[in-house]
């Protein structure tokens, strides 16, 4: 007889993505979960498409601005191939994130081979969890996955901290958005216009909660990383850089220009920035999750146009910038996150200005920590309640 409740997660997962965000926040999920007494599978989905299947999701990858995700797939193949110690640099990045992934998840991996088997896996569960991340863009809509449709009418659905990544879900899929919303029993979302979208276009009602990173403490993380072996021995410039801007590399090369400060950056994250390959006085591929927040806890200062990088310069307490990725008023802009992050723990002005000696203002952290604590908590209530929910009756 089983004594604890058995959930199931789907996280944002993919094989040989060397994200370091996605790791640690699926990470976070699953410890919090299992630290409250739960038993905990993270659920797989191996697909099994006809060929028809595959041509429409070609069809409606082009109908909802999946092109240039595939147009960037294509220019990394052709970089790799034209750049071979960039090709050996990004495969040491991956080993290292891989084994990150081969001792904190995929033990936990249950892989259901087949959407039948996945519907009828479902009923294992005594709730299906899906979070966090870019967990419903359009494109992901059509997968039956992370919206989770492939769960039984009788097992509660949650969402946590589950994103949109998009400002505007276009009018054709509304219906189809709203369908899968209404089936959820709680909901939770990462930023305030996600919480404006659940509730403008389907029934439900929606919480606005903390990033899976969050729910732990600065005191757990240095917890975790106590097995990185990263050792600075002078002051640093921490660059994490996800996007193109090359403003931002020159306002880091003034930085330190007036601090005589060593710039050390991850180079070419989500693609190959050529440019990129003289900036920085150090740039060491071979980082785990864990060196990478190593990283982030001993800087002098860190300029990012990344989210988690932000967060975790805020739990680690550092004097930061944030750099938007995306063009401010653009349809495909993901700067919303970093917008409702910043606007909560009343930071915006930790984004780029224009004036990079803002970097060297003070944090009132004791704020800000007043602040981190209250939605930690209210958040860890949240997924309590909902990891509680008792079965549904149809």
């Amino acid at each position: 007889m089983r004594n604890k409740k058995k959930i199931g997660c789907v996280i944002a997962y993919s094989d040989n993505h060397n994200n370091y965000g996605t790791s640690l926040q699926g990470f976070a999920t699953i410890k919090k979960i299992r630290d409250l007494g739960y038993d905990c599978e993270i659920i797989r989905y191996k697909k099994q498409l006809t060929l028809f299947e595959k041509i429409k999701l070609i069809y409606l990858m082009f109908r909802c601005g999946g092109t240039m995700d595939k147009i960037r797939i294509v220019k990394e193949r052709l970089n790799m191939k034209l750049h071979p110690m960039y090709k050996k640099n990004i495969q040491e990045r991956t080993d290292a994130v891989n084994e990150y992934k081969l001792k904190r998840l995929i033990p936990l991996f249950h892989e259901y081979v087949g959407y039948e088997k996945l519907c009828q896996g479902s009923l294992n569960y005594d709730v299906v969890l899906v979070g966090s991340d870019q967990v419903w863009t359009p494109l992901s809509l059509y997968s039956k996955y992370y919206n989770l449709l492939f769960v039984s009418d009788w097992v509660p659905k949650v969402a946590y901290a589950s994103s949109f990544g998009v400002s505007i879900i276009p009018s054709f899929q509304h219906e189809e958005t709203k369908r899968f919303l209404n089936r959820f029993n709680k909901i939770g979302v990462r930023e305030i216009r996600g919480k404006e979208i659940v509730e403008t276009i389907s029934d439900n009602q929606a919480t606005v909660v903390a990033d899976p990173t969050m729910l732990l403490t600065r005191e757990e993380w240095q917890q975790e990383i106590a097995e990185s072996d990263i050792q600075e021995k002078e002051p640093y410039i921490f660059c994490y850089f996800l996007g193109t801007n090359q403003e931002a590399r020159e306002a880091v090369s003034n930085l330190k220009d007036q601090t005589g400060y060593k710039v050390v950056t991850i180079r070419h994250m989500d693609e190959f920035v050529p440019s990129d390959d003289v900036f920085g006085d150090e740039a060491p591929y071979n980082v785990s999750p864990n060196d990478f927040i190593k990283y982030i806890s001993e800087a002098s200062y860190i300029c990012t146009d990344s989210f988690h990088c932000t967060v975790f310069s805020i739990i680690f307490q550092r004097k930061f910038l944030t750099f938007y990725r995306f063009k401010k008023h653009s349809l495909t802009s993901r700067n919303s996150r970093i917008d409702s992050l910043l606007e909560y723990f009343d930071l915006s002005d930790r984004l780029y200005n224009g004036d990079i000696c803002s970097i060297k203002n003070n944090i009132d952290y004791n704020d800000v920590n007043r602040k981190l604590s209250i939605l930690r908590e209210e958040s860890i209530i949240f997924l309590k309640n909902a990891l509680e929910l008792p079965r549904n009756t149809i």
